[in-house]
């Protein structure tokens, strides 16, 4: 709760490398606003050049790993795994609230 100046929310990076890479955070992000999830924590989504061909795309809050999967040249795979990321990201967010009301800070 910021007592003066204004607070980011919602912002979800991009360090995508590929085209299927962009597509994920495409699905990712038009889900991530069409639910309104709109958290103070930066959501980032990760590429990296994996074994073989392959690329690995990752969803980070706060440096902990939310998700993650080699990625497959599949739209259908892409808008699956996109969901299980958002529900992920759903879970993680509210797990984070519940401990909130659970500590004290003093």
């Amino acid at each position: 709760m910021p007592v003066d100046g204004f607070e980011l929310r919602g912002i979800v990076t991009d360090d995508t490398k590929t085209k299927m890479g962009k597509d994920f955070y495409d699905k990712y992000y038009y889900k991530y606003n069409d639910i309104g999830i709109n958290a103070k924590k930066i959501v980032v989504i990760t590429e990296e050049y994996s074994f073989g061909r392959n690329t690995k795309i990752t969803v980070w809050i706060d440096n902990e790993v939310i998700y993650d999967f080699l990625v497959r040249p599949d739209d259908e795979f892409l808008e699956a795994v996109a969901q299980e990321s958002i529900n992920a990201t759903i879970y993680y967010l509210k797990d984070l609230e519940k401990q909130r009301k659970y500590f004290t800070q003093y």
